[in-house]
């Protein structure tokens, strides 16, 4: 049976498959091109995606408890951390988003990316409990992104991302 996955948002959902690796060739990213409900019960749906490295498909089920239009870059209206994404995860997006928006020429596509680049960020900031200056280990869902924690835990450290987060542009309220 297939894991049904616990996402904020459909944009969630598209964020999980860049950040996650193929099963297939283990690269990727896999980019989603279809979203349909997975059945009259209203409750999962099922997004389609296909590998950009090896061109494999791959059909996921997830659950969304909020909807987002296609223009709306909101990831997560609430102050919950992702179950789908981990901490680490949402770092290496900010740092591939920051890095394509630095290299685009065209100003508007810069901004946006810009923009996603802090929601990520901003997702990453959720895993932080209290005033703790580093995440608890719940924040990483795979031995390979505890192994980067444990072996870099300034790379994670609270103050270096609002650093980083001070420098971007403000994310998007969600709107009402």
């Amino acid at each position: 049976m297939q894991q049904t996955l616990q996402v904020h948002s459909v944009n969630e959902m598209r964020y999980y498959l860049l950040a996650t690796p193929c099963e297939v060739c283990g690269t990727g990213p896999c980019a989603m091109h279809s979203v349909v409900p997975a059945g009259d019960d209203g409750q999962a749906t099922i997004a389609r995606a296909t590998c950009r490295a090896c061109q494999s498909g791959r059909t996921l089920a997830f659950v969304s408890e909020f909807q987002t239009d296609d223009d709306s870059p909101c990831i997560s209206p609430t102050d919950e951390p992702s179950e789908a994404v981990d901490l680490d995860q949402w770092l290496g997006l900010y740092y591939q988003l920051s890095d394509f928006a630095a290299a685009e020429a065209d100003p508007v596509k810069a901004r946006q990316m810009s923009v996603q680049s802090a929601l990520c960020l901003a997702e990453a900031l959720k895993f932080y409990e209290d005033d703790d200056e580093l995440p608890p280990e719940s924040s990483f869902f795979s031995d390979t992104t505890r192994m980067a924690f444990h072996m870099h835990p300034q790379n994670f450290a609270r103050q270096l991302l609002r650093d980083m987060q001070a420098k971007l542009p403000p994310t998007p309220a969600w709107p009402d």
